[in-house]
């Protein structure tokens, strides 16, 4: 075994400056969810050059490519390849050159460890004791439909059928050569909400003669605060954060329209449903006392990324031996950003966990960049785990 690891360091040597050379090209070319129609074909084109089986799908973007050694149990290892709508700001040599287009959450290195991951095993396939999906998955990032639960439906997960899925993030807040690993939920259901108040128009020097929506939200959003965060056990994490309030007035007349949006994060699904209902409850109360009427849409996006027990525990021993005891950190919290990973959570037992990035700049930042040292720990990681599965 210390001789084949050997060979799989040296291949990831020689292969590790063309990977990193697709990622400075694929991230100078970022496109959004649904529409990574050059970063398919460019993952299509890398792959087929190293002799790697690779389809792509018929009628939306991504890929899988295909190492079999005719075993009896079959894996899949996802990546996303979609980026934000944002403008970069890093100064790289290598920046977006298309406007308002940016991989400010690393898809970029996903995308790049899931290619060379096919190219590496697939020199290693007659090693394998397992066969290999690497499935690039496009629009993670368009909640609440995302990318994971189309491919789903399109069989991505049969013919032949896969038994346990694993992913990954890079992780802004651990070091390079470190993962972030733990059993359960490790990142939160994600939902949207929008709501609609109606008031009703006066002079502002006659407020009593109208009714005013401006208040009425105001109240809303001090009841979010203040009331419905305080119903919330401090032991079972969850977050409602308001990030959009508008409205059309003018100075000296009574607002009679005003809407607000906002994300609720949560881990448990009794926490979730309660804040559901309890929004609608709040919201009903404080506007039918002002006189007012109001419409509510809850949008349920990603569920919870929780991780299989068994898996996590395995993984953890692999990684400890492949990183050493001390990158790998396992007393973790979890976090409230969401992730339709957790579509493949309902389905077959999975697993995911942070991949330390050495960004000083969190993700969706402008500024965001994974340094490409994170490729080679992803593919030495990922690399020596599947074949010594």
């Amino acid at each position: 075994m210390n001789r084949l690891k050997e060979q799989i360091e040296r291949k990831i040597d020689d292969i590790i400056k063309n990977v990193i050379s697709f990622r400075h090209n694929i991230h100078m070319y970022p496109e959004l969810g649904y529409e990574e129609v050059e970063t398919t074909n460019k993952i299509i084109d890398i792959l087929k050059r190293n002799n790697v089986q690779v389809d792509r799908f018929n009628d939306f973007t991504g890929a899988v490519a295909y190492i079999s050694n005719d075993c009896d149990k079959t894996i899949a290892l996802r990546v996303d390849i979609d980026a934000l709508p944002i403008q970069e700001n890093t100064g790289l040599d290598f920046a977006s050159k298309n406007e308002g287009v940016m991989h400010a959450c690393g898809h970029d290195v996903h995308t790049s460890i899931g290619v060379g991951l096919a190219i590496l095993l697939n020199s290693f396939r007659k090693e394998l004791r397992v066969n290999v999906k690497v499935i690039f998955q496009p629009a993670e990032e368009c909640s609440p439909k995302g990318g994971a639960k189309l491919l789903i439906e399109k069989g991505v997960l049969n013919n032949p059928e896969v038994s346990q899925v694993y992913g990954f993030h890079v992780w802004p807040t651990h070091k390079i050569g470190e993962i972030g690993i733990k059993a359960g939920p490790i990142l939160a259901a994600s939902d949207r909400f929008k709501i609609i108040i109606y008031g009703r128009k006066s002079h502002a020097a006659e407020p009593h003669k109208g009714v005013d929506s401006i208040s009425i939200g105001a109240d809303i959003i001090n009841a979010v605060e203040f009331k419905l965060k305080r119903e919330i056990s401090a032991l079972e994490p969850a977050v409602i954060s308001i990030g959009k309030i508008s409205s059309s007035g003018r100075y000296n007349i009574i607002c009679d329209h005003v809407e607000i949006e906002g994300t609720i994060r949560s881990l448990s699904e009794h926490n979730r449903n309660k804040i559901h209902e309890r929004l609608k409850e709040i919201i009903h109360g404080i506007t039918t006392a002002y006189g007012g009427s109001y419409e509510i849409d809850i949008i349920k996006g990603y569920d919870s990324v929780r991780n299989d027990e068994a898996l996590t525990l395995d993984f953890i021993k692999s990684a400890k031996e492949i990183l050493g005891n001390d990158k790998v950190k396992t007393n973790i919290k979890a976090s409230l950003i969401g992730e339709d990973f957790s579509a493949f959570c309902k389905y077959k037992p999975s697993l995911y966990f942070h991949l330390g990035c050495d960004s000083k700049h969190p993700l969706h930042s402008d500024k965001f960049f994974a340094n490409d040292d994170t490729i080679s720990v992803g593919l030495r990681l990922l690399g020596l785990f599947i074949v010594n599965m």
